[in-house]
């Protein structure tokens, strides 16, 4: 299923092995007072939906739209977005010719349509597939803001089973669960975190609003509301793009 007008729907599992990895990159800053968005795409249609979809979610503030093209770049060089989302070029050159000429103080994640190839990997923060969901890009935004890049790299190595151990010997004990990753946004472990916090970062990490976690938990708004303050209180973080990266930092995403 998709999205109406903007061609954004469920994510499909990654082809020949690949899984989608998030990799911090040098100069990241994390938006404190929210996420200032600008969208460019060549339907005017699928802009305004994907800008009703991400307007005012998880801090998210779409600041302007346009079509490729030398208006386009004006508006950028005036206004400096955090994060530009650049949807369906059909051509990789096209994409390639506009990365080359964005700030490279902006993060770009270009959504459907053709990847960019080589020589704009310093702006460019991610590419998405049209499957991705509106929360998905919500999240993705977020974390491109905070100057994460989702990139394309090998799953990592299954370990292998351990050997059966003969009938009449004695069963081993189970072995302690693996300590999750350490984030670098809280010093608080994850295994500190409650069932209930646990639904409720993963839910916020992509990128549902309160009320969209008060339909999917069956809540108050007003509770989740005072689920996700608790949350942030108790990981000592400063906003929801923050709660997204410790969620990933510590493989709870």
């Amino acid at each position: 299923m998709t999205d109406a007008g903007t061609g954004l729907g469920r994510t499909a599992p990654a082809q020949g092995g690949k899984a989608s990895v998030l990799r911090m990159l040098p100069g990241g800053a994390t938006a404190a007072q929210g996420v200032r968005l600008f969208l460019v795409g060549g339907d005017a249609l699928a802009r305004a939906g994907i800008r009703s979809l991400l307007d005012g979610q998880g801090g998210i503030s779409v600041i302007g739209e346009d079509e490729p093209g030398p208006r386009a770049l004006a508006a950028l060089r005036a206004q400096a977005p955090d994060v530009l989302v650049v949807h369906g070029l059909r051509e990789a050159h096209e994409a390639d010719a506009l990365l080359r000429e964005v700030d490279p103080g902006i993060r770009v994640l270009t959504v459907g349509g053709a990847e960019p190839r080589g020589g704009t990997t310093a702006v460019l923060h991610g590419h998405l597939p049209h499957s991705t969901t509106s929360q998905q890009l919500a999240a993705a935004v977020s974390l491109a803001a905070a100057g994460y890049s989702l990139t394309r790299g090998p799953l990592p190595p299954t370990a292998p089973e351990p050997a059966r151990a003969p009938a009449t010997a004695a069963r081993p004990e189970k072995a302690a669960p693996r300590p999750r990753a350490a984030a670098t946004v809280s010093d608080v472990p994850p295994e500190q975190l409650t069932g209930r916090e646990c639904q409720i970062l993963d839910l916020v990490a992509r990128g549902l609003s309160n009320t969209e976690i008060a339909q999917s938990l069956t809540l108050s708004e007003h509770t989740v509301k005072t689920h996700v303050q608790n949350l942030l209180n108790k990981l000592r973080l400063r906003n929801r793009v923050h709660v997204a990266i410790y969620a990933f930092e510590t493989g709870l995403r």
